[in-house]
């Protein structure tokens, strides 16, 4: 787990401009969009359609998925020494994009379901389950053979990948901790797009330490069914 989060840190302090170059214009993009739907005026007592409610997700999903496969491209293009233009690895997350999304939408309702379960559930399964985004993307994997690697991979290391997973959380979650919802005012919604942006920036770290744990535990199986 130390090996992680080292190896993980040192890549984005390396790498910080690349992730940044990546994160940033998407970002921005994303909370253009929410920005026009009203996503931070929601819960001022307006009445909210649930059309628009859907459409915000639907947009966060897609931006965040987005810059999620962009990160891991860009760290197996460095690891690789891949010399990939920009084009091409955008080309490539394009391809990947709807499997991703659809990979993320089996893990979003195992999870809920897990949840329902009296919570832990949930949470074992979403950690069982975080290393499938680099089993689909690095190794082409389908959406469900990609979750059967990952919880197979996983098994022995749950409690590596639940650190991490709550590490890295927290340290993203820090500049949402201001964001101001139900502000109409320009200048606070302003405010809230530039946390939301810093927030997704940090979250860049997860992406590169769970490659690192997709890496370890393939070479270091601990139990294999």
């Amino acid at each position: 787990m130390s090996e992680w989060l080292r190896d993980s840190l040192s890549f984005c302090r390396t790498y910080w401009w690349a992730i940044v170059a990546i994160v940033v214009p998407i970002a921005i993009m994303r909370e253009f969009l929410l920005a026009n739907l009203g996503w931070y005026e929601m819960g001022t007592g307006a009445s909210t359609e649930l059309s628009t409610l859907l459409t915000a997700i639907g947009v966060i999903v897609i931006f965040e998925s987005f810059i999620q496969i962009k990160l891991i491209l860009l760290v197996q293009g460095v690891l690789a020494k891949q010399n990939l233009s920009f084009s091409q690895r955008s080309s490539r997350a394009l391809v990947a994009l709807l499997p991703f999304i659809f990979m993320q939408i089996l893990i979003s309702f195992g999870v809920m379901a897990g949840l329902l379960a009296f919570i832990l559930p949930g949470i074992y399964v979403f950690v069982r389950w975080v290393l499938s985004p680099y089993f689909l993307l690095i190794q082409g994997q389908g959406a469900l053979a990609s979750l059967k690697s990952s919880w197979k991979f996983s098994r022995g290391y749950t409690w590596d990948l639940f650190f991490g997973l709550l590490i890295t959380a927290l340290v993203s979650a820090i500049p949402t901790l201001f964001i101001l919802n139900g502000a109409s005012s320009g200048n606070v919604i302003l405010s809230n797009a530039v946390l939301s942006i810093l927030s997704s920036i940090l979250s860049a770290w997860s992406v590169v330490l769970f490659y690192r744990a997709y890496d370890y535990v393939q070479s270091n199986p601990r139990f294999i069914d």
